[in-house]
């Protein structure tokens, strides 16, 4: 790494649309307004966000007992996700991943098979 060049490793969602198309309920549960410009709408801010709303109590009861502990795993998964890449450890961050996008998908199994109020 140079004194003005910056290397990272990270993360990102290359298509947004995938997100919805692939976690339509976890993205109304995370984002009922329509997304707000500007500011990315990935996988990584869905986390995120999910976790935030159920934390802040933004998750009607009945919903955030049902996903809490997918909600939470998966936002653990994104940390060590995160540390993985902070520690240059491409695959491991890799690895882990496909384990958070599992984790969203059980979680969407979840909201869609029960309609919530």
């Amino acid at each position: 790494m140079g004194n003005v060049l910056q290397i990272r490793v990270m993360a990102r969602t290359y298509d947004e649309a995938e997100v919805e198309q692939k976690w339509p309920n976890l993205v109304k549960t995370a984002w009922e307004q329509p997304h707000a410009e500007g500011r990315p709408h990935g996988v990584i801010e869905l986390v995120e966000d999910l976790k935030d709303r159920l934390e802040l109590g933004m998750i009607p009861e009945e919903k955030a007992d049902a996903l809490a502990d997918s909600i939470r795993k998966a936002y653990d998964l994104k940390l060590r996700m995160e540390k993985a890449l902070g520690d240059w450890k491409a695959s491991e961050a890799n690895t882990i991943s496909y384990d958070l996008e599992d984790e969203l998908s059980a979680a969407e199994k979840i909201a869609a098979k029960r309609k919530f109020r």
